[in-house]
């Protein structure tokens, strides 16, 4: 019987010992909120500026929000190509990657305009047109069930070959064998327009076929050629900038609202200030890294030839055309170009 008084008086106080622990619990200041480790993936390599500008991300957001927000980096490719990556953040595997415009393109199509061929003259033009769109992208991405932490850019790409590239039509010679992204809907349609054989592979696909002789020429930035290691099994860089290399981070909203909006702010905030800074730091790596391609690799940089570049800028502009209705529309891509336009008329 004294039990069952005892137990009837501890009971009440159990409970609002209860209430007093979720109580206190919700009254966490927000930022102390923990969540599960943001698993991230790209194909950066470690050591290369884009991981050292990861880690220091991710340690700041770590700081910032009191150890509560950590990530888990899978560099070098080891969750696959980024169509995989998408794929796994879709099935919640990942949480967050940063890629290039092919990856971002499965989840927006139309970011995929910004590596049209021979579009941007320089990295100026791509600033102003990308900041003046960066609201409609964010919006997209969001639509899209995605949150833009930033975004940023790989290089102007060039021709990397093992035969002296001036023309087009030594593009077409039987001894090329191009490089085209399995997934690169512009790049192959360019190629086709300008009777250009490919061989299609994934980055992740790129050194072994290097390596092998399926792959003898690629579009890369000279930087991405050197972290990739791929700059050895070349013998010319073709002086010509083909396309820009554009890319962002990415984090999907379901992992997003886990945050609390303190710490949403914190990632955004820290997010941008580093794509920012490595922005700076990749286009100097592509300066720095075609100083070293000619010097210490020994590649040597031929010339396009002016009477060759008309025909190939008006094979470029036949591919924007083409794409329209396929990957953006075509009020995106006057939008681009109107801006271009407005951007170059002030300078």
């Amino acid at each position: 019987m004294s039990d069952k008084k005892t137990c009837n008086k501890i009971h009440p106080v159990i409970i609002a010992s209860v209430f007093i622990v979720v109580l206190s619990m919700l009254c966490l200041p927000q930022s102390t909120w923990a969540v599960d480790p943001i698993k991230f993936a790209t194909l950066a390599p470690k050591g290369s500026t884009w991981m050292n500008n990861f880690d220091a991300m991710a340690e700041e957001i770590k700081a910032k929000t009191g150890d509560n927000i950590k990530f888990r980096f899978y560099a070098n490719g080891i969750q696959g190509d980024e169509i995989d990556v998408i794929r796994k953040m879709r099935a919640g595997l990942l949480h967050a990657g940063a890629m290039t415009a092919n990856g971002l393109g499965e989840i927006q199509k139309e970011v995929l305009i910004f590596q049209l061929p021979r579009l941007f003259k320089n990295y100026e033009e791509l600033d102003y047109v990308r900041d003046f769109l960066r609201k409609d992208l964010d919006k997209a991405f969001l639509d899209a069930g995605y949150v833009l932490i930033g975004m940023g850019d790989i290089g102007f790409y060039y021709i990397f070959s093992n035969h002296p590239i001036r023309t087009i039509a030594d593009l077409q010679s039987p001894k090329v064998k191009m490089w085209a992204r399995t997934s690169d809907k512009i790049a192959q349609t360019f190629y086709k327009k300008a009777n250009i054989a490919t061989v299609p592979r994934e980055v992740t696909q790129v050194m072994s076929s290097l390596y092998s002789g399926q792959l003898n020429a690629v579009t890369a930035s000279p930087y991405v050629t050197v972290a990739l290691q791929w700059h050895d099994k070349f013998k010319y860089m073709t002086d010509l900038p083909v396309s820009i290399g554009v890319g962002a981070t990415v984090i999907t909203k379901k992992k997003y609202d886990e945050l609390t909006p303190v710490q949403q702010k914190t990632l955004r905030e820290v997010g941008d200030k580093y794509q920012d800074k490595m922005i700076l730091e990749i286009r100097k790596d592509n300066e720095t890294a075609i100083e070293a391609l000619t010097t210490r690799a020994g590649i040597k940089i031929v010339e396009f030839e002016e009477d060759a570049l008309e025909a190939w800028d008006a094979i470029a502009a036949e591919t924007h055309n083409a794409l329209v209705g396929e990957i953006y529309s075509q009020e995106f891509l006057n939008k681009i170009k109107a801006h271009l336009q407005e951007h170059r008329e002030k300078n």
